[in-house]
Formats: structure tokens, C-alpha cells, sequence
């Protein structure tokens, strides 16, 4: 009996004893059900109103589009001095924005930045070129102001910014790409959400990309936007930049609407397999320009264009020792797709050169060419070709910098020694140049080949 009535009377207390674990876990599920819809409401709510951010307005006014430094025209700014002046920068991630700035820096202490007339950036490249193009709106032009912006690691933001909750949100549950990720790593560090209208009105700055649908090149202009029904003004910087550094692999192309109907649309991504030194838009830029004139008319004091060309070296010999080529970033991004992409663009850069007259053979040695244009007297650009890989037949002052500037992999990163190497490999080379007399007033004239009636 006793323990009969033991046995009673525990029962009821065990009973009892349950049930405040049975509420808690009940209430605990409540919460995390909740919570989690709290958090889809919250994803829900970032969404952009657009399937992605930045998306180019349509343009509903019979009025012209207001123009940008991102425009075909010619203006008394590129002509008051006689002279067209221009700046091709290459492809090659923060390799080629660092020493892009670099050599603009060098034309700045020899009092010739101010005179660019035409800035044409690809992938890296575009980087500086906004930058500059943006003033005061992005920062300082100054050595340690650029160091410190193209120094940064672009990359390892980027894939920070992978799981801020906004983000994973976006790309679950829209049509959010890892390059609208990155277009939050630039605009956060370099461009702070500025648009087309603000560039400075001069230089022109001209970034270029390559259209998926048919594998041309797209210049962001104000022309080519109004043929979308759209407007340039009012399109992001950094959405443009993205849309010429999104190489295949990493990033997923860039997507403009064209406002017709039914709507259409037209995707971009990397620059580089059109282009990768920068020249053809500013070809184009010339050849629209002089009809109905010629070249010596139009610019008496002379053509030049400068190509700041950071193309890396096409060896690997670290490969040889390895069993794996595998490395960190390949758990993130295919880097065998980057190299192969890399093999495509140095034989585009071949046979672009080699129309400006620089032999296969001596592309790596020779800085001087010339550029043909569509000139009905036959006149032609000075071209000073700057390369990094030049500074392999540079003599004993290169020894041991050529081999690893042109050695540094094409990423959006750079480690401080990269960079000094690369300022370092901008000061060389510029020596070089001034040391051929390649920037003289006499060797910029205008060439032509049939004579003036």
C-alpha cells in the first residue's frame, strides 16, 4: 500500500513536472516560427522594385537626354587646344587599375592629365577612369589617395558581403547576382552612389563592356542609352564599372532594358574578350568625329593616344612544381576559366597592336605605333604603347621587377608589394618614354599620307 500510494502520487508531480517543458517547447517553435517569418517579411521587403538595383530609367520625355562625359560628341573642350589627347587603360583586375592610376600620375607630373581629351577604361581599368572622371565625388587624385582606394580588397568584401542577410535574401529569392554584390564594393569604396551626371564634363569617359546577346561591344554613352528609350545621366558608376570588370566565372553579366514593347533586354559582362586594351571606342570616337573634315583640320597640334597596358605574363612556371594548380580563390571562382580567358585576350592584343603598326615580334619592346582612322587624307594617331611587360628588356634597373609585376594574377586584390611594384614599374617606364623623347612636341604631329589640296 505504501508503495502503491508512492507510486500515486508521484505520478501526478512527474505529470506536472512535464508539463512547463512541453509549453516552453511549444513556445520556442512559435518563436522560431516567428522569427523566420519576420526575417522572410524583412527579405521581402529589400527586394528591389526591379528584379535587380540599378536599373537604367526609361526615358519618357520628347526632350533631349541631358548630357554626360559619356558621350560621342565633340565639344570646344576636346578642341580648344588643337591637340586630341587620349587614354586607352587595359583589362586585368586591381594589376591594371593600380597601374593605370600609376602612369596617370606620371602624365600628371609631366602636366599632361589635364590635357586628356578621351579616357577609354576596360574591366581593371575602368576603376581609375571613373575615379578620375568623377572629381572630387570619388576623392583626391593623389598617390596615397589612390593607393589607398585601389589597394583595398575588392575581392574579399565581395564575398563578406555574400552573407549579410539582405543579400543572401536577394539572391534566393530574385534575380540578385553576385555582380550586384560587388557593385555594393564599389560604390561603398570608391564611387558612393554617384551617377553619370556627375563626371566631370571633361575628359570624356568612356567604359566598355561586351553584350551576351551578340557578343559586340557596348560603350556606356549617352547615343547608345537613347537608343534603349533611356537615359545615362541618371544610371550608377559603379553598375557600369561592374558591368565591364564582370568577368564569366565570377559574375554574372549586367542587364539593361531596352523599353520597347514588348520590352527587351540587353546583357552585359566583361569588356575584355571585344577589347582588352581599351583602343576600339576610342577609335570610334575619332572616326565619328572627323567626317566631313580630316584629322590635321580637326587637331593641328596633333593626335596621341596613350595605351597603359597591364597584360601579365602568359608563362606559369610555378605550375611546374605543382601537383594542383588549386589555390583559395579556386573554391570561390574557376581561376582556370580566368586563365584561359587570359590566352584569348593576349591574342586579341596581338592583333591590335599589330594595326598599329608594333610587329608581333616586338610588341613587348616596342612603345611607339601609329593608329589609322577612317581619314580621307589618310591620317593617322600617334600611339605611345606603356606595357608591363616591356620591363623584361628594360636592362639591370627591371632586374627581378618585370618578372613579378607581370606575374601578379588577375584578381581584385593586391598586396602591398604588389602595388609598390606597380608604382614602381609606372616611374620606369615613363622614364623610358621620356628618355626616347617619345612625348617631344615634334614626334605628336599628325601624320598624313596624301597631301592637303
Amino acid at each position: 500500500m505504501p508503495s502503491g500510494l508512492s507510486r500515486l502520487f508521484i505520478r501526478p508531480s512527474y505529470s506536472h513536472s512535464l508539463s512547463p517543458t512541453i509549453v516552453v517547447g511549444k513556445r520556442s517553435r512559435t518563436k522560431f516560427v516567428f522569427v523566420g517569418f519576420l526575417l522572410l517579411i524583412a527579405g521581402c521587403a529589400v527586394l528591389p522594385g526591379h528584379w535587380r538595383p540599378g536599373w537604367n530609367e526609361h526615358w519618357r520625355d520628347n526632350k533631349p537626354v541631358p548630357d554626360t562625359a559619356g558621350s560621342w560628341k565633340l565639344t570646344e573642350l576636346e578642341v580648344t587646344d588643337g591637340r586630341f589627347l587620349a587614354l586607352a587603360i587595359s583589362g586585368g583586375g586591381s594589376r591594371a587599375a593600380n597601374f593605370g592610376a600609376a602612369v596617370m600620375l606620371e602624365l600628371e607630373h609631366r602636366k599632361l592629365l589635364e590635357q586628356v581629351d578621351v579616357i577609354s577604361g576596360v574591366s581593371g581599368g575602368t576603376l581609375p577612369a571613373a575615379y578620375y572622371g568623377l572629381g572630387e565625388q570619388a576623392g583626391a587624385f593623389t598617390e596615397s589617395a589612390l593607393r589607398k582606394a585601389l589597394g583595398f580588397d575588392f575581392q574579399g568584401s565581395w564575398i563578406r558581403r555574400w552573407f549579410l542577410p539582405q543579400n543572401i535574401f536577394r539572391y534566393w529569392l530574385s534575380d540578385f547576382t553576385r555582380s550586384d554584390i560587388m557593385v555594393q564594393v564599389f560604390n561603398n569604396q570608391l564611387y558612393h552612389d554617384a551617377t553619370f551626371r556627375h563626371l566631370l564634363p571633361h575628359p570624356k569617359i568612356l567604359l566598355n563592356s561586351t553584350v551576351h546577346n551578340d557578343h559586340t561591344r557596348f560603350t556606356f554613352t549617352d547615343e547608345r542609352f537613347a537608343k534603349l528609350h533611356s537615359v545615362l545621366a541618371t544610371y550608377p558608376v559603379a553598375n557600369a564599372v561592374n558591368a565591364s570588370s564582370a568577368f564569366p566565372g565570377a559574375f554574372q553579366d549586367v542587364t539593361l532594358q531596352w523599353y520597347m514593347e514588348p520590352p527587351q533586354y540587353m546583357h552585359l559582362y566583361d569588356g575584355g574578350p571585344i577589347d582588352n586594351l581599351g583602343v576600339q571606342a576610342i577609335t570610334e570616337y575619332i572616326n565619328r568625329n572627323i567626317l566631313g573634315t580630316s584629322l590635321d583640320r580637326l587637331f593641328p597640334n596633333g593626335c596621341l593616344i596613350v595605351i597603359i597596358d597591364a597584360t601579365p605574363a602568359s608563362e606559369h612556371p610555378e605550375l611546374n612544381a605543382g601537383q594542383s594548380s588549386r589555390s583559395l580563390i579556386d573554391y570561390f571562382v574557376d581561376t582556370n576559366a580566368l586563365d584561359a580567358m587570359d590566352a584569348m585576350l593576349l591574342e586579341s592584343r596581338r592583333s591590335l597592336l599589330a594595326g598599329m603598326g608594333i610587329p608581333i615580334a616586338r610588341q613587348d619592346q616596342e612603345m611607339r605605333g601609329r593608329l589609322p582612322v577612317n581619314d580621307p587624307r589618310q591620317c593617322g594617331c600617334e600611339v605611345r604603347h606603356i606595357a608591363l611587360r616591356q620591363l623584361m628588356y628594360a636592362g639591370e634597373e627591371s632586374d627581378g621587377l618585370a618578372e613579378r609585376v607581370t606575374q601578379i594574377k588577375t584578381k581584385f586584390w593586391i598586396a602591398e608589394e604588389e602595388q609598390n611594384d606597380l608604382f614602381t614599374a609606372a616611374k620606369l617606364l615613363m622614364k623610358m618614354v621620356d628618355d626616347k623623347k617619345l612625348l617631344a612636341e615634334e614626334s605628336l604631329r599628325t601624320s598624313c599620307a596624301v597631301e592637303r589640296k
